[in-house]
């Protein structure tokens, strides 16, 4: 017999409109799986989750609804899915109205975390992943049972729609008591903190990556040195147009000024904040964190305009997933599309407002599957900030959000320093103690407090903004925390294509794109690099600032292993610096490589036997074999990018490596 868990008859629905209003109190034992976890959940009085079958239908009856004094709309969610507030006094007519009608395809209370009071928003979507020993029989039982329909069968998990007038919550769950399914939860929309709103342009405030003392904003100095010495990492590289970052966040102006589209990866189906996958990962409104963002990473360097991006030769891969915040099942798929379209590095600026690493048991997946199966199976580097929790002036700690602090070795937590080498007011602390995974692996520059945290205190690191009025320059991000930057301020406030530019980026926002890009500028002068070595890379060649207790294996819980060193990571990185001088020499004296025509030739200065290797930028070797003197390769058997070949020297052991681009 099928399985529909409804609201169904009018005296359910009488007991719904009790749960549900105002004059009723919260349904008790609400939860959600995350995994094996439950996540308790309290329903929000008279606010309800609407699905239509088409936007136009969504307009129509969203307007008449607001017209005819039924509800009121406060959010929508997609262009067919958004919550209203029923109004006092009819609700138990106005849900059998909008159960029967045939425009809706689900009605769903509007759920909150109990703990951290996190919104959720269901629609008539489940997300389920079946465990390895789930049979096709038993899985499409399952499917029969519960009246499903697939959305979308993902890679990594199921999109199923449940039956009109199921409640999603209950199938959900009733899947996953079932013990067939790893995880089985609603494709909730829920709020992503973008964990601040920023501002960004010229290098001589770039005080982040070079500090001096000088000036910057708002009349403030720091202390000289604290900063990621991106100066001298530059004499060793800048990176390499073979690799790529993807960052997933509010989007990336096409052919900004100071970021072309010759440096940006702009691919169709990039848009993950809308409903079905669009294909203009650009921002939209005043949304530019993503802006923010991608020029912190690779900005154009040394052409006399704008800022300096930390690895000016690497790529941007723009990914849309905030503006409006997309569902759980599209952000899972955002990562995953990043992994597959060939992304090397996720720079992640955002988070949810939970501590629980479990939170969205997709989201989990998306990330494990990334940094295990990314660059052919060397697993793309993934990073996340850390979130904005703290007020450590305050005494408040502070917590690592979702999915920072998921646990899943490799990746990188970031959280803030500040201008004086010191832990960021709203920086959290980590808790090696805590369940909850409550660890900040590393830490980059940033804003050193909010002004209503400290007074005088607010966004300082510089990067790109949307051209024009939109964007922070001109500062329009109402609701921020204190009195600075005032609203329509304007930093920087002349020039060509100022408002191109904006001082008022900060939070671990802009500190996780800093670590981004030193792990792309690591894996341009190694590609073969496996995720877990550029996070051991990154996290052992740090500087242990601020007067911290750092234990035996150099981790603090303010700073975790200490500030980004940017020039450290690069040169531990560097194959060539591992040699002698003398070796080095002999290196440059007797291999040379270089491409002629149709072909590539390699070329050694002596008569002596050694094993080539040719390998691509995912670390896949594409050539093993023996050469003596010269070997000759047709270009054809390469794609356009960067190769990494390495002789060795068939009696000695002797090793001799060299990077190539194959135009």
């Amino acid at each position: 017999m099928k399985k529909k868990i409804l609201f169904g008859t009018s005296a359910i629905l009488l007991i719904a409109v009790i749960l549900f209003s105002s004059f009723g109190r919260f349904q008790k034992d609400l939860f959600y799986y995350a995994f094996t976890e439950k996540i308790k959940l309290e329903t929000i009085p008279d606010r309800f989750v609407l699905r239509y079958t088409s936007s136009d239908i969504a307009k129509n009856r969203i307007v008449a609804g607001r017209l005819n004094g039924n509800f009121v709309n406060e959010e929508w969610k997609d262009d067919r899915t958004a919550i209203v507030s029923l109004l006092a006094g009819n609700a138990g007519v106005l849900i059998n109205q909008l159960q029967s009608d045939p425009g809706i395809t689900s009605l769903q209370p509007l759920y909150r975390t109990t703990r951290e009071k996190l919104e959720a928003a269901p629609t008539d979507e489940i997300l389920v992943r079946f465990k390895t020993n789930t049979s096709e029989a038993k899985a499409n039982d399952i499917i029969k049972n519960y009246s499903l329909k697939i959305v979308q069968r993902g890679k990594l998990f199921y999109t199923f729609s449940v039956a009109k007038g199921a409640s999603t919550l209950q199938v959900a769950n009733a899947i996953m008591e079932t013990g067939l399914a790893e995880f089985s939860h609603p494709n909730f929309y829920m709020p992503v903190d973008k964990l601040q709103v920023p501002d960004d342009k010229y290098f001589k405030f770039q005080w982040n990556l070079r500090n001096k003392g000088q000036v910057i904003n708002d009349g403030h100095t720091g202390t000289a040195g604290a900063d990621i010495k991106a100066v001298k990492a530059w004499g060793i590289t800048q990176g390499s147009s073979s690799i790529t970052i993807a960052v997933l966040d509010e989007g990336l102006t096409s052919d900004h000024p100071d970021l072309p589209n010759t440096r940006q990866v702009r691919l169709n189906g990039s848009n993950f904040s809308t409903a079905i996958p669009g294909n203009d990962p650009s921002p939209v409104d005043n949304g530019n964190h993503g802006n923010a963002c991608s020029g912190i990473i690779a900005a154009t360097r040394n052409n006399a305009i704008g800022i300096a991006g930390i690895a000016p030769e690497c790529k941007i891969m723009p990914i849309k997933i905030l503006n409006p915040a997309a569902s759980n099942a599209n952000i899972a798929n955002a990562i995953t599309f990043a992994k597959d379209s060939g992304a090397d590095v996720l720079s992640n600026s955002w988070g949810y407002g939970s501590a629980d690493p479990n939170l969205i048991p997709a989201i989990v997946v998306a990330i494990q599957d990334a940094v295990t199966n990314g660059r052919g199976g060397k697993g793309c580097v993934v990073v996340f900030a850390a979130g904005n929790t703290a007020n450590q002036q305050g005494g408040n700690p502070g917590a690592v959000i979702f999915p920072g602090n998921v646990s899943i070795k490799g990746v990188l937590t970031v959280g803030a320093s500040d201008r004086y080498d010191q832990q960021a007011n709203y920086s959290p602390t980590s808790n090696p103690s805590s369940p909850f995974n409550q660890i900040v692996d590393i830490v980059a520059p940033s804003h050193k407090a909010y002004s209503c945290q400290i007074p005088g205190e607010t966004f300082e690191i510089w990067s790109i903004d949307i051209p024009g009025n939109a964007g922070y320059n001109p500062w329009n991000q109402n609701g921020d925390c204190g009195t600075i930057p005032a609203l329509n301020s304007v930093l920087p406030s002349g020039g060509a294509n100022f408002k191109s530019y904006t001082g008022r980026m900060g939070g671990t926002s802009a500190a996780c794109p800093q670590v981004a890009a030193a792990a792309a500028l690591v894996l341009s002068l190694d590609p073969g690099l496996k995720q877990n070595k550029v996070f051991k890379i990154l996290t052992q060649h740090t500087d242990k600032v601020g007067g911290y207790t750092y234990n035996a294996s150099g981790f603090s819980n303010e700073m975790g292993y200490g500030r980004l060193n940017l020039y450290k990571a690069v040169k531990d990185a560097d194959p060539s610096l591992h040699q002698t001088p003398e070796a080095i020499a002999l290196n440059s004296a007797l291999l040379k490589v270089y491409q002629s025509g149709k072909q590539l030739n390699i070329q050694m200065n002596d008569s002596k036997e050694y094993m080539i290797s040719v390998s691509n930028n995912s670390g896949q070797v594409l050539i093993n074999t023996k050469m003596t003197s010269r070997l000759v390769i047709p270009v054809s058997t390469f794609k356009q990018g960067v190769y990494f070949i390495k002789l060795t020297n068939t009696k000695d052991k002797t090793v001799y490596s060299r990077n190539v681009m194959i135009q």
